[in-house]
């Protein structure tokens, strides 16, 4: 394919070929080259989709411990039998449940590409917490993210309290355009111009559009320009 880096989206079918690719064992630069996509986005859409995946039956066997190996922790039920605790085979004297320094070992093949087990070939016995790459769940998580981020105001009320009382008394009482405000005040506010412009229309500050003597004066236009930068044929005769 000939879109590499085109900057867009991942659809779901490029996400189906992400799982069948890990699944088969491919590198990340194998993947890309199969849908167009440059390894780095691969990597980032698997390390930011990959999900745990929870075993059907936890009280089955335990996860293996960091300190299995050198453990000799004995007596922690109240029988004082003297057995270490680990080789102990009663039901209720699991390691996971009386011991204070148990601690879950992560498989260390997940620190490195391709950062997922869905390509090993122990992950069906495997005792260890277990990452995956569902094609089907990353795209539901990036649709939620996706429609998320574009309903409502992403602030908290705090920052919302905040940015009111900075910009009140600059465009109320010192009668401070916008522009004037972003020049000097950019890194307090937090935020584009175009989306304080939105916040201010949609009536979230004490501010108003009327405090705003440009955005009163000017009317909306009623078609949008359709000129372009790149387009000079408007300027013959103009210059």
């Amino acid at each position: 394919m000939n879109n590499k880096g085109n900057q867009k989206h991942l659809t779901f079918e490029q996400r189906v070929d992400i799982e069948k690719g890990l699944t088969e064992n491919k590198s990340f630069a194998e993947i890309g080259r199969t849908i167009g996509k440059d390894p780095s986005t691969i990597s980032k859409e698997v390390r930011l989709h990959a999900h745990t995946k929870e075993r059907p039956d936890a009280g089955y066997t335990n996860p293996p411990c960091i300190h299995r190996k050198t453990c000799k922790i004995v007596c922690l039920c109240d029988e004082q039998c003297g057995i270490v605790c680990k080789l102990c085979r009663k039901p209720d004297m699991r390691c996971i449940n009386i011991c204070p320094g148990y601690e879950t070992a992560e498989c260390e093949k997940l620190k490195k590409p391709p950062y997922v087990c869905n390509g090993c070939v122990k992950k069906t016995n495997c005792l260890m917490p277990r990452k995956f790459y569902s094609s089907k769940y990353a795209h539901n998580e990036y649709r939620s993210v996706l429609v998320d981020c574009r309903v409502g105001i992403n602030q908290t009320p705090e920052s919302i309290q905040a940015m009111n009382d900075l910009l009140v008394p600059l465009i109320k009482e010192k009668h401070q355009s916008i522009g004037h405000i972003y020049a000097t005040h950019a890194e307090e506010l937090g935020c584009s111009r175009r989306t304080l412009y939105s916040y201010i229309s949609n009536c979230v500050f004490e501010v108003r559009n009327s405090d705003l003597r440009r955005t009163v004066r000017y009317k909306k236009r009623r078609k949008p320009t359709q000129a372009s930068a790149k387009d000079r044929f408007y300027r013959q005769g103009h210059n």
